[in-house]
C-alpha cells in the first residue's frame, strides 16, 4: 500500500470510529487494526492521535460543505433569499444525511475537544458571519451586533434541535406524523418563516424604540 493510500485509509477508518466512540474512547490500535496497517502508522503520518482526530474533523467539515454548498449570490439577490439559502444549507448539512461525518460534527459540538476551536475558526464562525451580514442587510445598522447574533443563534438552534432531538420528536409524534410534517423541506420552510417573523418583529421593535427616544428628546 502506498504512503498516500495508507494515510487515506487511516482517515477513512478513523472517521466512523471517532464518530461512534468519541475522541477519548477511540484507540489508535483499533483504528490501525481496521485499516490493516502498522500500529506506528498514525504517528508516522499524523504525529499523534490528536492530530489524526483534527484531520478527521477537517475531512468531516469538508464532506458537509460538499454535500450542501452555500450558493453564490449576485448583487441583486435579496436578503430574504439569502436567508432562505443559508437556512436550507444549514438544515441540509445537519439533517440531509445520516453519515459518520454528520454524527462526528454534532458529537464535537455537544462534547467539545481541543479540535472544536479549529472547527469554530475554520467552519462555524465564517458561516455564522454570513448570517450576521444577511441580518444586517435586513435590520439595518441601528440594530446592535449582539441582537443580530442572538437572532443567528436562535435560527441555528431551531435546526440543531431537530438533529439532536430526532429520537425524542419521533417518540412524541410517532413516525407517521413526523414523516408527514417534519421532513427536511417542511422544516426548512418552518424555520425560515418563523425566523422572518421574528426579524420583522425585532425591526418594528427597534423602530418604535427609536421613535420613543426621538419623542423624549423633543419634549426635553
Amino acid at each position: 500500500m502506498s504512503s498516500f493510500n495508507v494515510r487515506d485509509k487511516l482517515l477513512e477508518v478513523a472517521g466512523p470510529v471517532f464518530s461512534e466512540k468519541g475522541f477519548e474512547k477511540a484507540t489508535v490500535r483499533e483504528i490501525c487494526q481496521k485499516a490493516d496497517v502498522n500500529l506506528a502508522s498514525v504517528n508516522y503520518y499524523f504525529g499523534d492521535k490528536e492530530q489524526l482526530y483534527l484531520e478527521v474533523i477537517r475531512l468531516a467539515k469538508e464532506m458537509g460543505i460538499s454535500r450542501a454548498p452555500l450558493p453564490e449570490w449576485s448583487s441583486d439577490t435579496s436578503p430574504e433569499q439569502k436567508l432562505r439559502d443559508w437556512v436550507t444549507t444549514l438544515v441540509m448539512r445537519m439533517l440531509g444525511t445520516d453519515s459518520w461525518s454528520n454524527h462526528l460534527i454534532m458529537r464535537e459540538v455537544l462534547e467539545p475537544t481541543k479540535a472544536c476551536e479549529h472547527l469554530i475558526q475554520e467552519h462555524f464562525r465564517p458561516f455564522v458571519n454570513i448570517a450576521d451580514s444577511i441580518l444586517q442587510e435586513m435590520l439595518g445598522e441601528e440594530v446592535p451586533e449582539y441582537r443580530r447574533m442572538q437572532c443567528v443563534f436562535s435560527i441555528a438552534a431551531q435546526c440543531q434541535f431537530y438533529r439532536v432531538s430526532e429520537s425524542l420528536v419521533t417518540l412524541m409524534l410517532g413516525n407517521e406524523e413526523k414523516t408527514a410534517h417534519y421532513d427536511v423541506e417542511c422544516l426548512i420552510e418552518h424555520v425560515l418563516q418563523f425566523s422572518l417573523a421574528a426579524i420583522k418583529n425585532l425591526k418594528q421593535e427597534m423602530a418604535l424604540s427609536e421613535m420613543e427616544s426621538s419623542s423624549t428628546v423633543h419634549k426635553i
